[in-house]
């Protein structure tokens, strides 16, 4: 049989294990997440890039009529 004190040491270790592997995860998730929103962020301003290109070339267009 185990030491009260032992056992509450070993429940103590276990949790600070589970704790830091939790922590892991969830910097991994936070890290995936924030990569995600940058490449959001480079397709958006390719579209938005795009987007002026295509205005510049109507208002053109139109200051021809």
């Amino acid at each position: 049989l185990m030491d009260p004190m032992d056992r509450a040491a070993t429940q103590r270790q276990k949790r600070m294990i589970k704790n830091r592997e939790s922590a892991a995860r969830s910097r991994e998730r936070k890290q995936a997440y924030i990569a995600e929103l940058e490449a959001q962020v480079t397709q958006l301003e390719e579209e938005h890039a795009e987007l002026l290109r295509e205005q510049v070339c109507f208002w053109f267009c139109l200051s021809l009529e």
